[in-house]
This record gives structure tokens, sequence and C-alpha cells, in this order.
């Protein structure tokens, strides 16, 4: 998976200043569990924006935004996609297509989900839709407008490599809600571990 790191770093010391042996004792669940709240919580945010951000066909990409819990052993939490693609969306970086074949992109950006009739392959199946090997439109996705040669209309270009700029925004995101979450959990968490809940 991967993630980023949500880490805490604090002064212990002077946290643990005026705690007696039983809440010192607690102090490394109280840790891990505020820590794995706080993954908990830039989780459910990362999902919340995803659809504000990108066109999903399903529940895929959204589910696969997971978290790997932090322990008492290792005070570390992770918060993560599933997705490998999903890392060039937040970085950025070039889109190559697989051998023998080509990154299909329309002229536009659309503004729905593309139908699976309107996608490259079912369109080459279409009548008067073509795909020229010479001249400037050569790597096109063509189709006939009427039964005349001209016009035609692009459906798709198609391409070697595609260069993808960074758009998820998941290191900022992830980092603005450690700020504002990590402090009331971690206090939620060793009210918990010393049984004041109520």
């Amino acid at each position: 998976m991967r993630g980023v790191k949500v880490r805490v770093i604090s002064d212990i010391e002077r946290f643990t200043a005026n705690m007696d042996d039983g809440a010192r004792r607690q102090l490394p669940f109280a840790i891990a569990r505020g820590l794995t709240m706080t993954a908990k919580d830039v989780q459910g945010v990362v999902q919340a924006e995803l659809p504000k951000q990108y066109t999903l066909r399903n529940n895929w990409v959204k589910s696969g935004i997971r978290i790997a819990p932090a322990t008492k052993a290792s005070a570390e939490a992770i918060v993560g996609s599933l997705e490998p693609f999903m890392e060039r969306q937040e970085t950025g970086g070039k889109k190559q297509a697989k051998s023998g074949h080509r990154v299909a992109v329309p002229p536009k950006k659309p503004a729905r989900i593309i139908p699976r009739g309107q996608r490259p392959q079912a369109q080459r199946q279409k009548p008067r839709v073509f795909v020229p090997t010479k001249g400037r439109m050569a790597g096109a996705v063509l189709r006939r407008t009427t039964k005349k040669r001209y016009p035609l209309q692009v459906l798709y270009w198609l391409k070697r490599g595609i260069q993808v700029k960074p758009s998820f925004g998941f290191q900022g995101r992830t980092e603005t809600t450690i700020r504002q979450r990590i402090g009331p959990n971690l206090v939620e968490a060793m009210s918990q571990a010393l049984g004041h809940t109520g």
C-alpha cells in the first residue's frame, strides 16, 4: 500500500510530567490509539474528497483508501491507496502506453464517465470510424460525419504516453487533517485508556 506515514514527534517528558505510574503504563496504548484514530480521520476526509475531484466509475478507488493502524510496539499509522495509479495523481508523471498499445485521449476532457459504447475500442467497430496511419491525422480515431470523405471528427488521439499533472492533493490534505485532529484524538485516547470514557 502506497501511503503517507502519520507520525507524532512531541515532548513526551512534558506530556507525561504529571502522570502517575498507572497512566504512564497506558501511554503506549493511548498513543497507538490516537494515531489510528487520526489515520481514520484522514481516510474519511480523502474518501469524501475523491468524488469532488475525479469522475469515479465505481467505489473501487474510494474503498482502496486504507489505513494500517499503529500498535503499542510501533507508534506509526499509515494512510494510503491500494491503487498504484493514484500515486501518479499525487506526484504527477508520465503515463506510458503498454507495449503495442497507445493511450487514448479525448480531444476535450469529458464532463462525465464515457459510456462503454463510446470508448475507443467500441468506436473503432462502428461505420465511418477509422484510424489513419499516415499524414497529420495519423494516430487519431476519426469519424466521417457524413457519407462523404469530409468533414472529420476527432474522437480520440492515440499517444505513446501522456503527462499527468499532480491533482490529488493527498499530502497537503493529510497534513492539515493531522494538525486538526491529532491533539483531540490523543486526549480522547488517553481518557479511554484511563477508563474515563463517560
